[in-house]
């Protein structure tokens, strides 16, 4: 029986989802901008949709919008807002971190290339961010920062709490993407004063191509496509309606079971770990303390061993985990995540991330624990390692 353990990747999609969104592709199929009876059944379905992404974010329905994915959110709100420093003569620095998500770093690097100064703050072992480096980091003409909330491959938890806390104090945009967090851990930004929040359905059992950009009031960005204007022109083009209305349902889902997702969430990360650290040759990537770690959330190294390897033999046992390491040109090379935990190359080659979801089990957890135990054993021993 196959087993999946790669969540943090892809989530499959929800019964309940996929009951709810499947009118909207039969007989609900109207466009939402037409004012005929089938257009406003489906206005009807992205509205109901905005507002049960509200109630899981506690914000005001006005202050969600719909994106094409989390990619997309994440674009929108650096380049977004860039552009609106930029039209009304702010300062020009960013400041990030070196683990972010490649669809943070990509907009990073591109105002970095329009003359912006880009500042990437460095992690601690377990991928954490320093307050206080961030408090150094800041300057007069610091218009925007970046952070993530939940690291997807080593599961850091960054301090968000505290970082809004030190932008709001100097009227700075803060955005994070919190792609990994919806359903795992509680979401209240009327609480937290992050001015802009990413999401994406496929992260919390929606269908893949539909995410959220969270946008406060007060807070402006400007468009970085243009067309119509849907999503009050910051996401112009026609609403994937039945992508729309799974999303609002798996928010309305995420918001219902968060705490009995942590409590199981939790208990199969510690079958995990209790069962993988006793491996020579292994260790644990990212915190090892479990409260600085995204719920259900592993990440292993294994000297010696090369983790697309890894990958393939747990799957070939049929167990789905995946890899912070890659072949790039006939080379095993870490990802840029793992380089900035500063981990050799010889553990950093050899990672492997393993994401319970909400419809895994203890069994499966402790089955396929034992297997990746077992292939991790072997690896270390022909490395010598062990």
């Amino acid at each position: 029986m196959a087993i999946y353990l790669d969540n943090s990747a892809t989530t499959p999609v929800r019964r309940e989802v996929i009951e709810e969104m499947m009118p909207f592709l039969e007989s609900a199929f109207g466009n939402p901008s037409s004012i005929h009876s089938h257009g406003t059944r489906a206005a009807d379905g992205v509205k109901q949709a905005r507002e049960r992404v509200a109630k899981l974010l506690n914000c005001s329905a006005q202050e969600v919008y719909f994106s094409p994915c989390g990619t997309y959110a994440n674009n929108v709100a650096i380049l977004g807002r860039a552009r609106f420093v930029e039209a009304n003569d702010g300062g020009r620095h960013l400041i990030t971190t070196a683990i972010e998500h490649p669809s943070v770093i990509g907009p990073a690097q591109h105002l970095e290339s329009r003359g912006w100064r880009v500042t990437y703050l460095p992690v601690d072992r377990d991928g954490i961010i320093a307050l206080e480096q961030l408090r150094k980091a800041l300057g007069d003409d610091t218009s925007i920062i970046s952070i993530m909330w939940a690291n997807n491959e080593i599961g850091s938890l960054q301090p968000v709490d505290s970082i809004a806390e030190i932008a709001a104090e100097r009227e700075i945009f803060f955005h994070t993407d919190a792609v990994q967090v919806p359903g795992k851990l509680p979401i209240d930004v009327s609480k937290t004063p992050i001015s802009a929040l990413s999401l994406s359905g496929h992260k919390f059992y929606a269908p893949k191509g539909v995410g959220v950009l969270y946008l406060r009031q007060g807070e402006n960005v400007m468009p970085t496509a243009f067309g119509g204007g849907q999503e009050m022109g910051i996401m112009p083009g026609t609403e994937s309606v039945a992508n729309i209305v799974a999303l609002g349902k798996a928010a309305e889902l995420a918001l219902a079971e968060v705490d009995e997702n942590i409590s199981n969430l939790r208990s199969m990360q510690k079958i995990l770990l209790d069962r993988l650290l006793p491996v020579e040759g292994l260790r644990i990537t990212g915190p090892a303390d479990m409260e600085r770690r995204l719920p259900g959330h592993v990440s292993i190294a294994i000297t010696g061993a090369e983790g697309e390897s890894l990958v393939m033999k747990c799957d070939l046992k049929g167990v789905s985990v995946s890899s912070g390491s890659a072949c790039h040109k006939g080379i095993i090379e870490p990802s840029s995540v793992l380089r900035a935990l500063r981990l050799p190359d010889a553990e950093a080659r050899g990672s492997l991330r393993i994401s319970a979801g909400r419809f895994n089990t203890s069994e499966e957890c402790e089955k396929a624990a034992d297997l990746i135990a077992q292939i991790a054993g072997k690896s270390a021993k022909v490395s010598g390692k062990a």
